[in-house]
Formats: structure tokens, sequence, C-alpha cells
């Protein structure tokens, strides 16, 4: 009697034990992907405001395709700054 009691609360116990390690993976990782979603943000914010900048610095003229290429090598900079 005294034995099977004890094999359920150890039973138990690992169960609880195991769901515990489980919720705390599951914390982890969603603190991690906040993490890149916040860095992703920041860097989208970042990126829309250098635009701006651009567009501000240069003047906006549809027919200026310098521009265009200034956007173009600022868009491909910040693609290589998010890689690394």
């Amino acid at each position: 009697m005294h034995k099977k009691i004890g094999e359920i609360v150890s039973s138990t116990l690992t169960s609880t034990s195991m769901n515990l390690f489980k919720m705390q993976v599951a914390l982890s990782n969603t603190q991690s992907q906040l993490k890149m979603e916040r860095i992703s943000a920041l860097s989208k914010d970042t990126m829309i405001k250098s635009l701006e900048d651009l567009v501000i610095k240069i003047g906006y003229d549809p027919s200026d395709t310098k521009v265009y290429k200034e956007v173009i090598e600022k868009k491909y900079l910040d693609i290589v700054a998010l890689k690394k």
C-alpha cells in the first residue's frame, strides 16, 4: 500500500516537473521571439527615419533617378546590417 502511494506521488512529481520544464522552455522561446520582434521593429523605424532624412536632404522629384539609386543603396546596406 505504502509503495503504491509512493509511486503515485513520485509519478505526480515527475509529471509536474516535466510540465514546469516545458513551460520554462516555451517562456524562453516566447521571450526570444519578442526580443527579435522588438529588434525588427526598431530596425524598421530606423530605416524609415533614414529614408525620410534622405528624401528631405535630396528633395522629392519623381524624375530624379539619383534619389532612387540612393534609396536602393540604403536599403541594401540595411539588409546587409540585418544579416549580421
